[in-house]
């Protein structure tokens, strides 16, 4: 039986998280992009979010992303 890659993306609010509303969320990701058999994945990324600078909240910008630099 030929296998499909499956993936799933979050971008979470930053305020009002704990460490069991956390857990919640990847009980949940792992009931939909796991083994639905075990809940087993393959592979779990999580990138955290920063605030951006002052001069781009100013723009409007909520988070902010970046690599390498």
């Amino acid at each position: 039986m030929p296998s499909h890659g499956k993936s799933v993306s979050l971008m979470l609010n930053p305020h009002h998280q704990n460490l069991e509303s956390v857990h919640r969320l990847v009980a949940q990701v792992l009931a939909k992009a796991g083994c639905t058999a075990c809940g087993r994945i393959a592979l779990l990324n999580i990138d955290f979010v920063g605030d951006p600078g002052p001069d781009l909240s100013k723009e409007g910008v909520t988070s902010m992303v970046t690599s390498g630099f």
